[in-house]
């Protein structure tokens, strides 16, 4: 079926377009301006194991108003996250103790002192408790969760279980009745996570309250204060008893549906996923934690997230199917579904997808590194890089808009020449041979948006090639140096002569060489850096590379995901590449771990100076191994991310480095599979 262009009647389209423009103008605003909140402070106490004095610090931010501003655009979460982990280390009566004097009345509050806010799950290996002088424990990196829903830290929830699990939540019951007696603020929302802890709760209170939250605004119309975090945490902890699980949904599905306004939108991924969570412990037939892992047999998850994202508790995409249509239910700043397989040659990728309506949709396609969202709303297509941070805009004015979410036909033509992005059957970007060092087609769409895929199809005689340059041509396609905020140049359209340009660049292509430059600022010269590959490195796959050994500060180390391997001349150490200052889990950007029994080879290790190294990491049987100039140099099992992206890391700037010849390679098979063809989201066998 043709899909026409549509266009808005003459009164409509002025109307619309002022809303999107008002609409991305404040949220890109939003998101750009600093909060007043600095968690360093308190994230530095906690380094500092004084715990009391980060907690007093912690109290005087929460003391102020807070805003969906600091809650989603701050390093709040980070801090929160830091503490969280830090009182988990402590007893049950050390913990309530602690929280029960931050929490209750003073002489000097006269107010229950509550905070809910989303945070980093992103946990390196405990191993790394050994860089904090501690021992290795499943608790040393705790993340928060409130209920099932996890990423989630409540004040109140830590005390009150706490409470229960030392005796002392009856009497702290006791208390909450007689504090919500006397109408002290915040007694009501601790006292339902009071009742809904532990046995012999008055469930049937929490039952009424979450009714009255849900009911007072059926339609999702009222508008939603920063207070309704304390409404999300009682209906998350409220999912642990199967009486309170259909309102505990019906109120998250309220807080989704209010969630849409401007200056709360970042905090919509984080209410569907906990509206998800509900509906999965409710009706589903399996735990909570399917939502989050990746049952496609075909397509491989991937989402774009900078240290900063991660401080500020942005999740990783939750794609669910259901009869060959694909929602994209939320994520971070932009989240990518990419095939499983590399393909080049003459093939036609095709689909449906949509625009426009309350909700959020706005879904896009993936090839060549680069991602495409053709917009009606503005007869546009934008195209972004692989780090979503360099766009282009060029004119587009074939997409349908409305009111309603509408479908659009969308599609790849790829042949030997390169590739060209269709939007409802015309051409609108054209490509070159640039698409070849990054060949993944894909699905995309933005952390907040909701779109729909349907019809997904792949024509023509595709080829899945033995092998892929990641550094052929002058591009750096498919390539993401937003991690910690470096740089490299703008992509370009086939056809267009490289910019002229004196900028420096952190991290560029000349002449056959990645080069990563050095910095002469002193300031930021001891920082380290990450370049990662957009398509994470699966099982069976391998990445070769060489770098330039003419000093040890040359050296361009392997990483998959945040674990970097340190090719040190007397061995391999791992390290948790951190997100700096706002780093939740106590680790310092320097940290090292030692894994005697993962060390593989001779001693030292045979690194040849003055000469090009060759490195390859390999997954295989869930296991990760480096060789150094064809030497098993280390191995150690994934108990991290499972969908990590490789990346090159380097400890600082203080000198350039240089790599070549970056490869990828897989136990691909020689054509797509026929079950593709009958069934595209076919699950995992």
């Amino acid at each position: 079926m043709i899909i026409l262009p549509h266009r808005f009647a003459a009164r409509l389209f002025p109307i619309v377009f002022v809303t999107w423009f008002i609409t991305s103008w404040l949220t890109t605003t939003l998101n750009a301006q600093n909060s007043t909140i600095d968690p360093t402070k308190i994230l530095q106490q906690l380094t500092e194991r004084d715990l009391d004095q980060a907690l007093e610090s912690l109290g005087e931010l929460v003391d102020q108003p807070l805003t969906f501003r600091d809650l989603a655009y701050s390093g709040l979460p980070s801090a929160a996250a830091g503490v969280n982990r830090s009182l988990a280390q402590l007893s049950a009566d050390e913990q309530f103790d602690r929280m029960e004097k931050w929490t209750l009345p003073s002489e000097d509050r006269k107010y229950v002192r509550l905070l809910a806010v989303p945070v980093p799950t992103d946990a390196p290996p405990k191993v790394f408790a050994r860089s904090l002088g501690q021992r290795p424990l499943d608790s040393t990196f705790a993340v928060a969760s409130v209920g099932p829903v996890r990423g989630f830290f409540c004040s109140g929830w830590m005390l009150v279980q706490a409470a229960d699990e030392v005796g002392r939540l009856a009497r702290l019951r006791l208390s909450l009745e007689e504090l919500e007696t006397k109408e002290v603020a915040g007694a009501t929302e601790l006292l339902m996570l009071a009742y809904v802890a532990g046995s012999r709760g008055d469930l049937d209170r929490v039952k009424a309250y979450l009714q009255s939250l849900a009911t007072d605004d059926p339609a999702g119309a009222a508008e939603l204060s920063p207070h309704a975090m304390q409404h999300a945490a009682i209906a998350s902890a409220a999912l642990l008893h199967p009486e309170l699980q259909p309102f505990a949904e019906s109120l998250l599905s309220n807080l989704v549906d209010r969630g849409g306004q401007l200056d709360a939108i970042a905090l919509r991924p984080f209410f569907r996923i906990a509206h998800a969570t509900a509906v999965q412990v409710y009706r589903g037939q399996s735990s909570p934690e399917v939502l989050l892992e990746n049952r496609l047999k075909y397509w491989v998850p991937a989402t774009v997230r900078s240290a900063t994202d991660i401080q500020r508790g942005q999740p990783s995409g939750v794609w669910l199917s259901h009869e060959q249509h694909l929602l994209h239910l939320a994520g971070g700043t932009t989240d990518v579904l990419l095939f499983r397989f590399p393909l080049v040659g003459e093939f036609e990728f095709v689909c449906e997808t949509q625009e426009g309506g309350s909700i959020g949709t706005d879904g896009g396609l993936v090839y060549g590194g680069l991602q495409f969202q053709a917009l009606g709303r503005k007869d546009t297509l934008l195209i972004w890089d692989a780090d979503s941070a360099h766009s282009l805009i060029r004119p587009s004015p074939f997409a349908r808009y409305d009111v309603q979410p509408v479908f659009n036909h969308v599609s790849i033509h790829s042949s030997d020449d390169g590739a060209k992005f269709e939007s409802n059957f015309h051409p609108v970007w054209f490509d070159g041979a640039a698409v070849e060092s990054s060949p993944w087609i894909g699905l995309r769409s933005s952390g907040t948006q909701r779109p729909v895929f349907r019809n997904i199809q792949i024509h023509g005689t595709p080829v899945v090639p033995r092998e892929v340059q990641l550094t052929s041509g002058d591009q750096l396609r498919g390539w993401q140096s937003g991690f910690l905020a470096e740089s490299q140049p703008l992509f370009r359209a086939a056809g267009e002569t490289e910019p002229k340009s004196t900028s420096h660049f952190d991290w560029q292509l000349q002449s056959g060489e990645l080069l990563a430059a050095k910095r002469e600022d002193e300031a930021t010269a001891p920082k380290p850096g990450l370049l990662q590959y957009q398509r994470p490195l699966l099982d069976g796959e391998e990445i070769h590379y060489e770098f330039w050994y003419d000093d040890d500060a040359a050296i361009v180390h392997p990483a998959i995901g945040r674990l970097a391997f340190l090719l040190e001349s007397g061995g391999v150490r791992v390290r948790w590449i951190t997100t700096g200052e706002t780093e939740w889990t106590g680790l310092q950007s320097d940290n090292a771990a030692l894994e005697p029994l993962n060390r593989r080879g001779p001693r030292p290790l045979p690194l040849k100076e003055d000469q090009w190294n060759a490195v390859t990491v390999e997954r295989s049987g869930g296991e990760c191994l480096v060789k150094l100039n064809d030497e098993l140099i280390y191995q150690r099992s994934i108990d991290f991310d499972d969908t990590a992206p490789f990346g090159l890391y380097r400890a600082t700037h203080t000198v350039t480095s240089r790599v070549r010849n970056v490869l990828m390679t897989g136990d691909w098979p020689e054509s797509i599979p026929a079950d593709f063809f009958t069934e595209p989201l076919r699950p995992m066998d």
